[in-house]
């Protein structure tokens, strides 16, 4: 009897090239997916629009953008202020001993910042709403008295699903 060898019909490393090549297509495909829509509307807003702007037309959506993004802009620098509060925090937490009146003075900053950014955006806001109609006004004032996600949360509820907020702790 002679030896013969079985052969392999497709070769290890030409099988292992395409397992590789199959992970990087499923990784790029995954984050494909996963990633918002890309581009704005004709209106300049992105693809999901606050529900004030449901129904608006093209114009109460340009003059709503265009009072919220000076309100915004208002603000700038109550921002970077928030912005370094919240690297103070981050530096607070990862200070080894841990120093809990460090990270408490860390979050008293980001709670003051956080409330002069609200501050300077009302008060810009309060001005401009003016040029706002009466259904514009109360239209925001309906999606103003909600809390945020609030109308999200109520959507799940309509579908028979839960929102408990957090778990329990035992």
């Amino acid at each position: 009897m002679s030896d013969t060898k079985p052969t392999r019909r497709i070769p290890f490393w030409l099988t292992l090239s395409v397992m590789a090549n199959l992970l990087l297509v499923g990784l790029v495909g995954g984050i494909a997916l996963r990633a918002p829509p890309a581009g704005f509307g004709q209106d300049g807003m992105g693809p999901r629009r606050p529900p004030v702007l449901d129904t608006a037309s093209a114009e109460d959506r340009m003059l709503v953008r265009k009072i919220m993004m000076h309100a915004f802009r208002s603000a700038e620098d109550e921002v970077a202020v928030r912005r370094a509060a919240r690297v103070a925090l981050g530096e607070a937490l990862q200070t080894d001993p841990y120093d809990p009146d460090a990270v408490r003075r860390a979050f008293n900053a980001l709670r003051t910042s956080d409330e002069a950014v609200h501050s300077a955006i009302h008060d810009t806001l309060v001005d401009r709403l003016a040029e706002l109609s009466l259904d514009q006004r109360k239209a925001l004032a309906d999606m103003m008295s909600r809390e945020p996600g609030e109308r999200h949360r109520r959507i799940r509820m309509d579908q028979g699903r839960r929102d408990d907020g957090p778990p329990d702790r035992d």
